[in-house]
């Protein structure tokens, strides 16, 4: 692991010492029958308690806070129950509790035996409602049916089983039964299961539904530190395991901590810029050593106060951009699938999960990368929205970002026409840093084709035989539209975001073809391996699309010639193969691989390596 962990920690923490509670507003239910949306409310109390418990620090006020939070719930049952409020910090409060309550391993009575009691109160509330042991599942589901998103479900059985395993044993608990007739024993025991085979089939299948989503795969982890440091033997083993793999899918695809490639969930103005203050910009600080020092937040102390460490080979892919060289990513996701209850409320045990099927094929990410620029799509079947499950083909992500300050990135995809959100917008195929997309007519809520360009790291664009040119600081990019007219204008796209508060995007240069269903032609070149902008512009230029019909037939500036058929009728083809949305490996890249279903994961950079076996459970061997 990289050095230094507990010093950037110490430093979160103590850049809040001695400062007083400042409470996050309360705001109205985002939709009718819904609790109040208090999710901010509560993680300022989360940070506020843990700083103070972490130094020592206003130990009064702090119980007094975490009672006052419990007791805002309890008065509001709806918010328990609620997918946006409650299980968003409830894990919080447990590890806490573990840390510092009455029997706590770090500094015991810290927290109070009153206010122990109290904080418990909502939390049975929540698990003995929305946990049932169908929902605990996995030979029928295979962990494969989420309840809600897949960062909801992963939140919702984070809270059920750290609530069973701390309260199961306590009189007070001991012998009560959930609404499905459960103890807290029988859910605790159906819960490490049902985590164990959770981890082995993301690294047997996929790791995330939603795709490199910054916000959503933080959230989705953010519980699992807990597992980490709670759970038995067996739980501890597939979770260490899952997140040494988390934190290299994460690594082999980001420069400066930008995250590249094909991605969904990716809402609003998150298309066009990356927070650097949450998400997992803040992981990427704490274990890396990447960005700038965050300020502390309710949502990650888990992470920060928690007992795992990425391992050296992953520490080393992250922070070694350069050594990493050039290299082609390719890896298989789970989206096919049936559409479940969206689930605003989370004790719906009549309702049904959102179902995903792991029989076939659908979705190719592929990333091309290079120490100054990812250029990466999710290379999708041409199929009707309804065949993908919403977390899947919610607001996909494709293009290009670059080295350097600014958050350069260059985006095609269609707008959404709310400018938040769209479905299955577009599909594409790529080979190295050449890029074919259209988009797609069984869209839903897209509105035009854009190409957005950033203004801040990227030179202003210049139109040269109906090509648009652009340099980066260590690359050259270029976009075509392959058929008719378009337009280029300096200006934002404005929205307004789940909660009514209004967004812009950053300045940017777009593209916006006169037809629509147009594709879009992307080439992304770095300067060392081209050269100068005006050979680069050669290249380009000699570069002649062609149609045959409704077969675009394209040969790149890397040479590969690619066809995309505009009609959707037949699947793209690079060099003659048709795009294999079904490979038979899970992870193929030179820094992890790993055969579908086949639950050796191996990590490797150089002469560091670790494998990890979800066949067994066990940690495989590490090579320092």
């Amino acid at each position: 692991m990289l050095a230094g962990f507990e010093q950037r920690v110490d430093a979160i923490f103590k850049a809040e010492a001695g400062k007083p509670l400042l409470r996050e507003a309360k705001h109205p239910p985002l939709g009718k029958e819904r609790g109040p949306y208090v999710r901010g409310y509560s993680f300022s109390i989360m940070a506020f308690a843990a700083r103070c418990f972490y130094l020592d620090e206003q130990i009064d006020e702090a119980n007094a806070a975490l009672v006052e939070n419990a007791r805002y719930y309890l008065d509001n049952p709806l918010a328990i129950t609620d997918r946006d409020s409650f299980h968003w910090h409830a894990e919080i409060v447990l590890r806490l509790l573990e840390m510092y309550g009455p029997k706590g391993s770090v500094k015991p009575g810290r927290i109070g035996s009153e206010t122990e009691a109290k904080v418990l109160e909502p939390m049975w509330l929540y698990t003995s409602k929305c946990s049932w042991r169908d929902k605990a599942d996995h030979k029928i589901s295979g962990t494969w049916h989420l309840y809600s998103s897949e960062n909801h479900h992963a939140m919702d059985f984070t809270c059920h089983w750290h609530f069973s395993k701390y309260a199961k044993d306590l009189p007070q608990y001991r012998n009560r039964r959930c609404a499905d007739g459960s103890t807290l024993s029988e859910l605790y025991d159906a819960w490490n299961d049902y985590i164990v085979v959770y981890c082995r089939e993301r690294a047997r299948k996929g790791l995330c539904v939603e795709m490199r989503s910054d916000a959503y795969n933080a959230t989705l982890i953010k519980g699992f530190f807990n597992f980490y440091d709670y759970g038995n033997e067996r739980v501890k083993k597939a979770v260490g395991m899952f997140m040494d793999l988390y934190f290299a899918y994460w690594a082999e695809e980001q420069i400066m901590g930008h995250m590249g490639g094909g991605r969904s969930r990716i809402l609003g103005n998150n298309a066009y810029t990356q927070a650097r203050a949450s998400g997992n910009a803040v992981l990427a600080w704490v274990y890396f050593a990447i960005g700038k020092q965050p300020q502390l937040s309710g949502h990650d102390i888990g992470a920060l106060l928690g007992g795992y460490r990425p391992p050296a080979v992953v520490a080393d892919i992250a922070r070694d951009t350069e050594g990493r060289g050039r290299y082609e990513i390719r890896q298989r996701v789970q989206g096919l699938g049936t559409q479940g209850y969206s689930f605003p409320q989370m004790d719906r045990p009549d309702q049904p999960p959102n179902s995903l099927r792991t029989d076939g094929g659908g979705i190719l990410r592929y990333s091309y990368c290079d120490p100054a620029f990812i250029l990466g799509t999710p290379m999708v079947e041409a199929r009707p929205v309804d065949d993908w499950v919403r977390i899947s083909s919610q607001a996909r992500w494709q293009g290009a970002i670059f080295k350097g300050d600014g958050d350069p990135r260059i985006v095609p995809v269609p707008r959404p026409a709310n400018n938040r959100v769209a479905f299955n917008q577009f599909w594409s195929v790529q080979s190295k840093g050449s890029l074919l997309t259209q988009k797609l007519a069984t869209h839903e809520d897209a509105a035009e084709m854009v190409v957005w360009m950033s203004k801040t790291g990227l030179s202003t664009p210049i139109v040269e035989d109906r090509i648009v040119f652009v340099e980066a600081p260590g690359a050259f990019a270029a976009v075509r539209v392959a058929r008719g007219e378009f337009t280029i204008e300096e200006r934002v796209l404005k929205g307004t975001k789940e909660t009514g508060a209004s967004y812009s995007t950053p300045p940017a240069y777009i593209i916006v073809p006169t037809d629509e269903y147009a594709p879009v032609i992307l080439e992304v070149m770095a300067k060392r391996e081209v050269g100068s902008f005006e050979k680069f512009k050669s290249k380009v230029r000699a570069c002649k699309p062609r149609f045959i019909g409704s077969v675009l037939e394209y040969t790149t500036i890397y040479g590969d010639k690619l066809t995309l058929h505009t009609d959707y009728k037949k699947t793209p083809t690079i060099n003659g193969e048709a795009v294999d949305y079904a490979p038979r490996r899970v992870f193929d890249s030179p820094f992890l691989s790993a055969d579908y279903n086949g639950g050796i994961v191996r990590i490797s950079k150089g002469t560091r390596s670790k494998v990890l076996d979800f066949t067994n459970g066990e940690l495989g061997t590490a090579v320092p």
